[in-house]
């Protein structure tokens, strides 16, 4: 397994961490990247329960799968929202990685502190916001065989860093995270949601192709470990569109697939949707998601055609 930790030294900045840190370059070098695909965010909330209100192109995300010489293997997802755009100049984002091979993974994750459950509560919160900082919930995994080794820790950066400025974030997250705890994974387990989800869609193209099954066929679960914590991620039903129509251009050959998480120790679930192309270039590539991290939000994500490697 490469190591994604590189030395760096001190500076004379108030952010400057006191151990190894991340970087992107760390990050891209052992791994090269074999495709790499942007999007679009738009955002809908619900201010009641009878309507919502939506806006377009409020931010970016981008995927990016790694392939290296040895076989190992790499999933990286970034997205956030554009202050310049977002509405009330939300700035939110996030940041995961999970590289592996046969056995092992290192596991990467830092996504801005949001816990609001109301959209009062998110109102609320941005207006009292320092103007100087913001706080990043990190989290640091290592997984050997069948024991995941987890650490979270709290990230405080300049409050002006979007998710342009990953980088810039990497670099004061410390290498080992206080308080690591160590969880045993039952066979099968998968070593992250991203490569669970890249396994899981892969898996489901040939049954959801078929005209003849109304996607039954499709469903399927595949477990997998986050944050020391064990999920089911299941395809609960898929249908074959010969075209999808988004905001953003038509897609050839696509499967529409209904995903849900369960949380094995709360049984929380959460329902998704993701369509996906399933030949060519596009062949395992989302081309357009929808997710409701709140109640009162629904995130969509548009493939940008031409922005891709």
């Amino acid at each position: 397994m490469a190591a994604i930790v590189v030395s760096v030294a001190a500076s004379g900045s108030a952010f400057a961490p006191s151990q190894h840190t991340f970087s992107f370059d760390a990050l891209s070098a052992p791994v090269p990247a074999g495709r790499e695909h942007s999007y679009i965010v738009n955002a809908r909330v619900r201010p009641v329960l009878l309507f919502w209100i939506g806006r377009d192109n409020i931010g970016g995300a981008r995927l990016t799968w790694r392939q290296g010489v040895d076989g190992r293997r790499a999933f990286e997802f970034l997205i956030g929202s554009d202050p310049a755009r977002a509405p009330r100049r939300i700035n939110r984002w996030g940041f995961i990685v999970e590289e592996l091979d046969a056995d092992n993974a290192e596991v990467l994750g830092v996504m801005s502190e949001s816990n609001e459950q109301t959209i009062e509560e998110a109102k609320a919160r941005t207006a009292r916001e320092n103007g100087d900082v913001s706080a990043f919930k990190a989290l640091r995994t290592s997984i050997t065989g069948n024991r995941a080794v987890s650490g979270t820790m709290t990230v405080l950066a300049p409050a002006e860093l979007t998710y342009r400025d990953l980088d810039a974030l990497l670099a004061l997250i410390p290498s080992e995270a206080p308080g690591v705890r160590t969880l045993e994974l039952p066979p099968g387990t998968e070593k992250g949601f991203l490569v669970a989800m890249d396994s899981l869609m892969r898996a489901g193209i040939a049954p959801c192709r078929s005209a003849d099954d109304g996607g039954t066929k499709g469903k399927s679960t595949i477990p997998y470990v986050y944050n020391r914590t064990l999920y089911d991620l299941s395809l609960l039903s898929c249908d074959y569109e010969p075209q999808l129509r988004t905001k953003t251009g038509t897609f050839a050959d696509v499967v529409d697939g209904q995903f849900q998480l369960r949380n094995r120790t709360t049984n929380d679930e959460t329902k998704f949707r993701v369509s996906y192309g399933i030949s060519g270039e596009l062949h395992g590539v989302p081309v357009r998601a929808v997710f409701r991290p709140r109640w009162w939000m629904e995130i969509e994500l548009l493939l940008e055609p031409g922005k891709g490697t």
